[in-house]
């Protein structure tokens, strides 16, 4: 073996690279915002340790590190958006997001909105739509995916 080859203890790897898959199959079967959140976690930790898995490596340690602190901010950005979406709309579950999301861009039911709003929620809620508001922690959440996937404005 020649200087730069170095081996890796690969029962570790193994198991990392398990509990990532077991992540992304998770992240697949979530019906929750929650269980979702959770299932990122368990998959990107997972890539964090691999991504400085080479102890003797001052590039894989500077990777580790930044891999880290970019998927904190992230994460961050994801539970902020969830948050907003949790607190405007009262729900976590994606197949209730999907009912409310058709009742709201529904012209029709657009005054049956506006009485359930009034009898629910606040007064100063009126001032913000519930679509305005589910659109910014849309938005949150997108942000937060192309950090997660390291998309061009993102990347580092």
């Amino acid at each position: 073996m020649g200087p730069n080859k170095q081996k890796l203890n690969s029962f570790e790897l193994i198991i990392l690279v398990m509990f990532a898959t077991l992540g992304m199959l998770f992240i697949v079967s979530s019906y929750d915002l929650i269980s979702m959140y959770l299932a990122i976690e368990l998959q990107s930790l997972s890539f964090y340790v691999i991504a400085a898995f080479q102890r003797n490596s001052e590039f894989s340690t500077e990777a580790g590190l930044k891999y880290f602190i970019l998927g904190a901010l992230s994460s961050g950005l994801l539970l902020f958006g969830e948050s907003i979406l949790y607190g405007f709309t009262g729900i976590t579950n994606f197949e209730e997001f999907c009912k409310l999301f058709t009742v709201i861009n529904d012209p029709i039911n657009e005054s049956i909105m506006a009485t359930a709003s009034s009898q629910i929620y606040p007064e100063w809620i009126d001032k913000i739509s519930p679509s305005s508001a589910a659109t910014l922690g849309l938005f949150f959440i997108l942000i937060a995916f192309l950090f997660k996937i390291a998309a061009v404005p993102f990347h580092m």
